[in-house]
């Protein structure tokens, strides 16, 4: 079946769940979802599952909050940036109800079930639920296609990644069988040698069975998440497994945030990311060009517009509006927007949140595997 004619033929509208843990991403995710964290210079996370659900076609996406509303709702507005301010759908925005204990969430089922409304008012045949953790570019007709001619009630996204490559958290791993169906899913850390399937927490199903799954697990009180609802019934029901095979990352730790930022300045990954028939859309800010002084030296590095540079900049990504003084050098680290350098500062490997003032003459030096953080709208001389 043409890809065309199943979206001729069927209504698809889409969950965005942000009721992810920010536990393991803290400070950055301290007055923000994880949906909300800037990435790659001009782009933040939830830009990713919108344009994937807006490049399928989805004209209706409801995004279920965690109780941090305003970053996500000043980033997406109406969602016009996304093609979503039609009168046929658009952006529904759902307080998901969740309580945040120690950075884990709780209870976030009751939500979703009394929001069902949304689902029946779309008129859909099937809903996609994505999360913003999962970095990719993923074609969601070519999901649903497998979906169909594979007659399954669930489809789970994975994806084969190496477990030498992989942040050391615990993630969730598929067992798929010879014809592709979920065997079973279980909790990984990935530090044995091979490779294993992970979720990448991406399902398809029909609105109808979702919204039976909802309401099974609402009545039984057995689970309080939608996470753990689907988990659940993957179990139960015919789940088959379709294999992703572009760029992923899964940012569920600082770690991972800072590796998806470095990896952004190969080349070879950004094509992956970005490049293809799919488009990744922002919401859009004119700035002026940057500007580079007679002293500046560049390498391998993403600058957004509306810098002054006057340093050295190295292996890094810059946001917009960073001033950077002269005699200072950055190396391997991720500037986010209003940021400015002091004369004669020296940064290595650190993730700066925006705002951020560094003294002159400053010294800051993390690692690869433990990148220093500093926190919004700090202040910070750190002297050799």
């Amino acid at each position: 079946m043409e890809v065309g004619a199943i979206l001729n033929q069927y209504k698809i509208c889409g969950i965005v769940n942000l009721s992810e843990s920010k536990q393991l991403t803290n400070p950055l995710t301290r007055y923000r979802p994880v949906a909300g964290l800037p990435f790659c210079s001009s782009y933040r996370l939830i830009d990713f599952p919108l344009s994937n659900l807006v490049s399928a076609g989805v004209e209706s996406i409801g995004i279920f909050m965690n109780g941090q509303y305003q970053s996500i709702y000043d980033h997406v507005l109406n969602g016009s940036d996304w093609d979503l301010d039609s009168l046929n759908g658009g952006i529904f925005f759902f307080d998901s109800g969740t309580e945040q204990i120690n950075g884990l969430i709780r209870d976030d089922l009751e939500a979703f079930h009394n929001n069902l409304e949304f689902i029946e008012k779309s008129r859909s045949d099937f809903v996609i639920i994505m999360g913003s953790r999962a970095l990719c570019n993923i074609d969601v007709q070519a999901v649903l296609r497998h979906h169909l001619e594979q007659k399954a009630e669930i489809t789970l996204v994975y994806k084969t990644i190496s477990c030498s490559a992989a942040d050391d958290r615990p993630i969730t791993c598929v067992e798929l069988d010879e014809n592709n169906r979920i065997r079973k899913m279980k909790s990984c850390m990935l530090r044995h040698d091979g490779q294993s399937a992970v979720n990448m927490e991406i399902y398809v199903m029909r609105c109808s069975l979702y919204a039976q799954i909802v309401r099974r697990f609402m009545a039984w009180n057995e689970v309080y998440n939608l996470r753990d609802a689907i988990h659940q019934a993957v179990r139960t029901v015919k789940t088959n497994g379709y294999e992703y095979t572009g760029y992923f990352k899964n940012i569920t730790s600082i770690k991972s945030y800072y590796d998806a930022h470095m990896d952004m300045i190969e080349e070879f990954n950004r094509s992956a990311l970005f490049g293809g028939e799919h488009q990744i859309h922002t919401k859009i800010k004119n700035e002026v060009p940057s500007y580079y002084g007679k002293n500046t030296a560049v390498s391998n590095s993403l600058i957004a517009n509306g810098c002054m540079i006057n340093g050295i900049i190295s292996h890094s990504l810059l946001s917009r509006n960073v001033v950077i003084h002269k005699e200072s050098k950055i190396v391997s680290s991720i500037i986010m927007e209003g940021s400015v350098i002091g004369e004669g500062v020296y940064l290595s490997n650190v993730i700066m949140d925006k705002e951020n003032h560094i003294q002159p003459g400053s010294r800051i030096i993390g690692s690869a595997d433990h990148p220093v953080v500093i926190e919004k709208k700090s202040t910070i001389y750190l002297g050799s």
